[in-house]
């Protein structure tokens, strides 16, 4: 019952991405699964359950990977402990290994894919995409940097602007370098790059609150 589960979520995770939600029926679902259409309700009781819980693998999913990635994980104050630890080499790697999540991850690719497609046909998508991919992750590091700036990490700056600063080249280079096999190297180089470049901008030598 759990692979027919996983299946159905695989095959409209696929569908979805190549198609749009609209163009996706359940009856499609099931015969890509190869079961019959009435058996699809028998695990979601609709194709907005079905998106629903892709939403909930893609948010476990990453999860996994940023803990697998020691990304500092918990509450901000415990998180802001731990990355003024974080030197530009190891805030480096988490970086690619995070951005390399997105570019490889045949599950987080599709899903990219699906969300970029849908946020201009669909409200519900748009939200997810903006969520997801936007608004968290710059909510996150405004509020990481605001703290880390407080304890003379870095030096006094609008801790927004600094969020948009770090992100938005970030995502600027993998949507650059999607779909573009035999380049990853030439990203990640550039990853690299955009990290020191980060730290010699904003950091504060020592990281220690100024008198």
């Amino acid at each position: 019952m759990e692979n027919t589960r996983s299946a159905i979520i695989e095959q409209s995770l696929t569908l979805f991405s190549e198609r749009g939600y609209a163009g996706v029926s359940m009856r499609d679902i099931a015969r890509a699964v190869g079961i019959k259409a009435a058996s699809v309700y028998n695990h979601f009781v609709s194709k907005e359950a079905i998106f629903n819980s892709i939403i909930d693998d893609m948010t476990q999913r990453y999860q996994e990977r940023a803990e697998q990635a020691l990304m500092p994980q918990g509450e901000m104050d415990a998180v802001v402990r731990d990355f003024m630890h974080v030197d530009d080499a190891m805030l480096t790697a988490m970086a690619r290994d995070v951005f390399l999540f997105f570019l490889r991850d045949d599950f987080a690719a599709r899903f990219r894919r699906l969300l970029t497609m849908e946020q201009y046909r669909s409200a519900r998508a748009g939200d997810v995409y903006r969520r997801f991919f936007i608004d968290s992750a710059l909510d996150f590091q405004k509020t990481l940097f605001e703290n880390m700036m407080a304890l003379g990490a870095f030096i006094p700056c609008d801790p927004a602007v600094m969020a948009m600063h770090f992100y938005a080249p970030v995502f600027l280079l993998l949507n650059q370098y999607d779909h573009r096999p035999g380049h990853e190297e030439e990203a990640l180089d550039m990853l690299a790059k955009l990290v020191r470049q980060f730290a010699l901008v904003y950091s504060r030598k020592g990281g220690k609150a100024p008198a």
